[in-house]
């Protein structure tokens, strides 16, 4: 099986090693990833300065996906087409527009969570993405199991510097990544005593690049019941299922005016 990785912002960061890279070496690692293989798309054009990232930003970040994902989904050569962010980019549009799966992280993340609980809490980085997710969350129909999303106040600008740094095993010992993992850890407990929860979602790929750090500190705080649910590998376990099911987006859920069986009524 063959998948692709489209990043959310491209060619932001295109000079420097993507999250996503180091998620699917942990994976491989851990002998999630048999008889799968994941490329990761080339950039695309965006102009617009990428510290503003407001309502014009995420319409050109939007049309930016929309496009490389119909390319992709066109060239034969991939089963399906994973996308990560936090907006979402494109969402509705690209299951339109694509000819084979089309799964996000985030809203993999949040069915999986659906699935084996009750209740759950997101963990993330600053308030406005927080925000941005409790309003994906309500769109995907799950909100009645979403109690918060929590920020712990890092920007993606500050950790993509600081993982770009250092290297894996070198990021707990340096302080701003000890004091970075014990905010995570520390909303994690707040999550699980206030909030009430059963299982938590990690969105951010810095957050997950962590996972070996935060489980460990959760499991001998006596949290180890709390199921843990990291968005990437839960889109690669999307994209997997779709294909091994033979299932695509419903042409009927993201209609086009090519739709066949017309609804008589919404």
């Amino acid at each position: 099986m063959k998948l692709v990785f489209i990043p959310p912002y491209a060619n932001i960061y295109a000079a420097q090693p993507m999250w996503e890279q180091e998620l699917i070496s942990r994976m491989k690692q851990k002998g999630q990833l048999e008889g799968v293989d994941i490329d990761i798309a080339e950039g695309y054009p965006i102009e617009h300065n990428a510290e503003t990232r407001n309502e014009e930003f995420a319409a050109i970040v939007n049309l930016g996906m929309i496009k490389k994902v119909k390319e992709y989904s066109e060239m034969g050569q991939y089963d399906a087409i994973i996308i990560g962010g936090t907006s979402e980019p494109g969402f509705f549009a690209t299951q339109m527009v694509s000819k084979i799966p089309v799964v996000y992280s985030l809203h993999s993340a949040v069915h999986v969570a659906s699935l084996i609980g009750e209740r759950f809490s997101i963990i993330h980085l600053t308030d406005p993405g927080c925000l941005q997710i409790r309003h994906w969350v309500q769109n995907h129909g799950l909100n009645h199991k979403l109690v918060a999303v929590r920020p712990t106040g890092y920007t993606s600008s500050f950790l993509h510097k600081f993982t770009r740094t250092y290297k894996p095993e070198e990021r707990t010992k340096i302080p701003e990544g000890k004091k970075f993992v014990e905010d995570v850890v520390a909303r994690c407990k707040e999550a699980v005593d206030n909030d009430r929860v059963d299982s938590l979602v990690f969105e951010c790929p810095a957050i997950q690049m962590f996972e070996d750090e935060i489980k460990p500190r959760l499991n001998d705080s006596g949290y180890g019941e709390i199921q843990l649910v990291y968005s990437f590998p839960a889109a690669v376990e999307m994209a997997r299922t779709m294909v091994n099911m033979g299932l695509t987006q419903a042409p009927r859920a993201y209609p086009s005016d090519s739709l066949r069986a017309k609804p008589q009524f919404r």
